[in-house]
């Protein structure tokens, strides 16, 4: 009787064990169930691009043309100039729409600020509607006149009353080509910009000229470089949201990157020939020098590195990447994330983000660069004067009483970015 008691405990027993491995079974296939509906859904992060006023389209089109984008990534030309966004319908672009057709029929901002900002506010739902579940928005503009300076602020107030992580890629006027009324439109418009993105990167229009002058390239080809960066640093940055790598990037580490930088700059680079170290610090140094952001590479606090190698890279790049970048930055501190892909390509390929923890002051600069070039001064309402005529005390008076109106000007245009409508 005692051995059958035994025995039917040993049965039973088995019964729980064949239970037990049962439920184990099951629970495996809710994990793979589980992992089939994650694996649907990585990567489909939603990302969305807008392309506001001229310049702002104008890079949207080269987007369109230059590359394939993800299905997760959504391509929006927006304009108050409805003549130019037809002319765009056969580009290929899907998301085409005119911003404050009632108010303006179309016609256009007529280079006022106020103008694009009411555009904004005029369709602010049908914005909202469009940003429902986005998770990374950029906004890409040319600060300086109407669209593109009333309208992107605006558009960045409402992504953060949604929460959406935002980041700013603009354009900033030529001081010596464009005028001094439409550099102090674009610095107003900054100021209002990075009230409401999560981080900006600024691109130089007067750096874009100085780095072409000793190349024979055309005044078109040298802002379609500005094109071509954007539309770079865009697709890295999507890269790293979207693909999975040995070492990993992923989407946590992008939006901390945004939310604890206000400016920040990226530049990518092929290394050809064989590796050394100090050759890949001197290609790091002189990619962010040929960059045309005045974001420098000396002030950055925290980088986002994503290196595609091949079967040659040494195992140590990810560490000789940290080391070269304490370097340059002379912080022992900074903070370096590597994601290190696989290919089998010859060359190494490799994208830079870079926080820096101290913003431009581009009003300095503007300034700066009339000391440097006074033959090219021209004041803030664009009185110009002949410096042979101006003894040298006569010109550093008129600067100094420029500096005073260019101030009281751009307090006036940020109050009236602000919606104040005592601005007359």
């Amino acid at each position: 009787m005692e051995n059958k008691s035994q025995i039917d405990n040993i049965i039973n027993n088995k019964e729980t064990t064949e239970q037990k491995q049962e439920n184990v079974k099951i629970h495996g296939n809710k994990l793979l169930n589980n992992l089939d509906q994650l694996e649907s859904t990585t990567g489909s992060f939603d990302i969305k691009v807008f392309g506001i006023g001229g310049a702002g389209c104008n890079v949207i089109k080269h987007m369109v043309q230059n590359r394939s984008w993800a299905e997760n990534v959504g391509l929006y030309a927006l304009n108050t100039d409805v003549k130019s966004l037809q002319k765009m319908s056969s580009s290929k672009i899907q998301n085409l729409y005119c911003l404050g057709s009632k108010l303006l029929k179309g016609a256009g901002s007529g280079e006022n600020p106020i103008i694009g900002k009411k555009a904004v506010e005029e369709d602010s739902e049908n914005i909202k509607e469009a940003l429902k579940g986005t998770d990374l928005l950029f906004l890409i503009a040319g600060l300086g006149k109407g669209t593109g300076s009333g309208s992107t602020p605006e558009i960045a107030k409402i992504a953060k009353e949604l929460n959406i992580i935002t980041v700013g890629i603009v354009n900033l006027p030529s001081i010596t080509a464009e005028g001094n009324k439409i550099y102090q439109n674009a610095l107003a418009s900054l100021k209002e910009l990075k009230k409401h993105c999560n981080s900006v990167t600024i691109i130089s229009n007067d750096l874009i000229i100085s780095n072409s002058k000793n190349s024979t390239i055309s005044f078109i080809e040298a802002f379609n470089k500005s094109n071509q960066q954007i539309t770079s640093i865009i697709g890295e940055i999507i890269d790293i949201v979207n693909c999975s790598t040995e070492m990993n990037i992923d989407f946590a580490d992008v939006k901390n990157f945004f939310l604890n930088c206000h400016e920040f700059n990226a530049t990518s680079l092929e290394f050809k020939g064989e590796y050394t170290k100090g050759y890949l610090k001197n290609a790091i140094d002189a990619a962010f020098k040929s960059s045309y952001s005045q974001v420098k590479l000396q002030n950055a606090i925290k980088v986002l590195a994503n290196a595609t190698i091949n079967s040659q890279t040494p195992v140590t790049i990810a560490a000789d990447i940290r080391e070269i970048f304490k370097d340059i930055s002379n912080n022992k501190d900074i903070s370096v994330i590597t994601g290190i892909e696989y290919s089998e390509q010859k060359n190494i390929h490799l994208s830079f983000l870079i926080a820096s923890d101290k913003e431009v002051d581009y009003s300095s600069l503007y300034y700066e660069k009339q000391t440097d070039n006074e033959n090219k001064y021209d004041d803030v309402f664009d009185i110009n004067f002949e410096n042979s005529k101006e003894t040298q005390n006569d010109l550093e008076n008129k600067k100094s009483d420029n500096k005073e109106k260019t101030k009281e000007y751009e307090e006036l245009l940020t109050d009236f970015l602000k919606g104040n409508n005592n601005f007359n």
